[in-house]
């Protein structure tokens, strides 16, 4: 099994998806982001074929390991 990385906050997790968009396993969305950029971010990731999983802030920074994740979060390969 690959080894995976948590990337967070749109300039991270939207450079990744437009780069390497293979390796983005799953995206994480909070659901109280309903702001452009938000939606934005989450239909170019659907549309890659990527998971994206809407969840709250409080998930989220869980997974990201601060509160400083901008409401987005994704898992990817190193």
């Amino acid at each position: 099994m690959s080894e995976t990385r948590i990337l967070y906050g749109f300039h991270a997790v939207g450079g990744r998806l437009r780069r390497q968009a293979s390796s983005v396993l799953e995206i994480y969305l909070d659901t109280a982001r309903r702001d452009a950029r938000a939606l934005a971010l989450g239909t170019k990731a659907r549309e890659a074929g990527v998971r994206v999983i809407e969840t709250d802030a409080a998930r989220i920074a869980a997974i990201a390991g601060t509160e400083k994740h901008q409401g987005v979060v994704a898992r990817v390969q190193a």
